[in-house]
């Protein structure tokens, strides 16, 4: 009795596990190169911090467009929610597409591991 139990929910377990990834594999690999495994959980720690602002500091998403005086009601709301969804998911594409790029790259940006290109 007077334990304390702290358990993650929902994203927060997500993002526990992703924290969790980042280190393992930054001093997993840091370790085969030499680095300091306290710098690479310090990194790692940096790095899961940098992809949390990523995802959750998204400013709020606003669309001014004209659209045609002579849409009824119901057209106007077809047209607006389309639009909305197209953004969002124009965004959730390009969001992806960074934080995959940034993923690919993180061995060699935190470790003294450096991909040399091919040629």
């Amino acid at each position: 009795m007077g334990d304390v139990i702290h358990v993650a929910f929902g994203i927060e377990r997500e993002w526990e596990r992703a924290r969790e990834h980042a280190i393992d594999g930054l001093v997993t690999i840091g370790a085969l190169f030499g680095d300091d495994e306290a710098l690479m959980r310090a990194k790692a720690e940096c790095v899961y911090q940098l992809l949390r602002r990523i995802v959750e500091d998204m400013p709020p998403l606003q669309i001014t467009t004209a659209l045609p005086d002579d849409l009824s009601e119901g057209q106007l709301a077809l047209v607006t929610d389309a639009l909305k969804s197209a953004a969002h998911k124009g965004i959730q594409v390009a969001m992806m597409h960074s934080v995959e790029a940034l993923m690919n790259s993180i061995y060699d940006l935190c470790t003294s591991k450096l991909q040399q290109p091919e040629l």
